[in-house]
């Protein structure tokens, strides 16, 4: 059996590992022009800080992805994924007691830290209604992960840097460049818009745009949360974001974005820091948060696994292999994920 992947960010990746994993032969292309999977901060976090609720699935990502990125690390013998505790610093009273009611209940034990005195007390930054603790997130350093993915699929299957041509793909027969693949995933990102398969789908290109800075007054066991997010990577650096630029047309870094970020970092009370790098990305996001994956209507074998929006290093593994399980055994799809909710 073969397979096709077009698309090497983070859903094609884990596509492709998922792929490897069943011994299916596994071809991947990719034009070498990501622009959200490797800029991104690879922050893993299991709660939506508005409302103070579990993201969606939140146990059923965090039980796979653990074990993981554990295994891929392990086998390349470097260090890309990092627990990090995740410091949220509250805007109002509300948003305290909202913490407060939902720390006592059983099913966010596994999330939430109680807030202690020390937290209603955090001196570390301006915290006028207090702080809480996040005791179970992770970062992933995405070039590292990247870079060693991309060996592990180029040594067991094929990795091709090109853009792909759909006038030379005939969906029908899924043959491209004269090989002939038993089935086809596309997992483009905002690039679904050139794909006369699947540009109907409901996703949008939002940029992001994050900011490298130095500064030697922050904690660096912690990543801080309040209007923005602030991550420490070591030697007294940080990666600070990030913005929502909604419909956005190209991955081009702006003065507004980074005036935007250093405004809402500016409210920790931290002074004005070194900014020493700038980059921007574009994800797809979709109308209803929740990712794009299943056959199209009328040419089979041919998948989408796309809209991942701001968590693609929390959803990736687990739907890869959901998707898989679909492709190879007719495990369902969760029903949140499936095409037809696009119209």
């Amino acid at each position: 059996m073969r397979a096709l992947i077009i698309g090497g960010g983070i859903a094609g990746i884990c596509t492709a590992l998922e792929l490897i994993k069943n011994n299916i032969q596994c071809t991947l292309i990719d034009q070498g022009e990501n622009v959200s999977t490797k800029i991104a901060t690879g922050i893993i976090n299991p709660i939506v800080f508005r409302r103070t609720t579990k993201s969606w699935r939140a146990d059923d990502f965090f039980s796979y992805l653990e074990l993981f990125y554990s295994e891929i690390e392990k086998a390349s013998k470097h260090n890309f994924f990092h627990p990090i505790v995740i410091r949220r610093i509250f805007s109002s009273n509300q948003e305290r007691e909202e913490w407060l009611k939902k720390e006592k209940q059983e099913k966010y034990s596994e999330f939430l830290t109680p807030i202690s005195l020390e937290d209603d007390k955090f001196v570390g930054v301006d915290a006028p209604f207090g702080t809480a603790r996040i005791k179970k997130a992770y970062w992933v350093d995405s070039e590292l992960f990247i870079n060693h993915c991309k060996s592990i699929i180029s040594k067991k299957g094929v990795w091709i840097n090109e853009v792909f041509n759909y006038l030379s793909y005939q969906p029908e027969s899924r043959i491209y460049h004269g090989e002939k693949y038993d089935f086809v995933v596309f997992c483009e990102g905002f690039s679904v818009k050139n794909n006369p398969l699947f540009n109907h789908l409901k996703i949008s290109s939002t940029k992001g745009q994050v900011l490298k800075i130095l500064t030697d007054e922050i904690n660096e066991d912690e990543s801080l949360n309040r209007k923005c997010f602030v991550l420490p990577i070591g030697n007294k650096e940080f990666k600070i974001g990030s913005t929502y630029e909604w419909n956005a047309v190209d991955s081009y870094t702006t003065q507004e974005g980074k005036s935007q970020i250093l405004e809402n970092y500016s409210i920790l009370g931290l002074g004005i820091p070194k900014v020493i790098a700038q980059y921007a990305g574009i994800r797809p996001t979709t109308f209803d948060r929740r990712p794009f994956l299943g056959e199209h209507h009328n040419h089979k074998a041919n998948f989408v696994f796309n809209g991942l929006g701001t968590k693609g290093y929390m959803l990736a593994p687990l739907l890869a292999k959901e998707l898989i399980n679909y492709i190879l055994k007719g495990d369902p799809l969760h029903t949140e994920v499936l095409l037809h909710r696009n119209s």
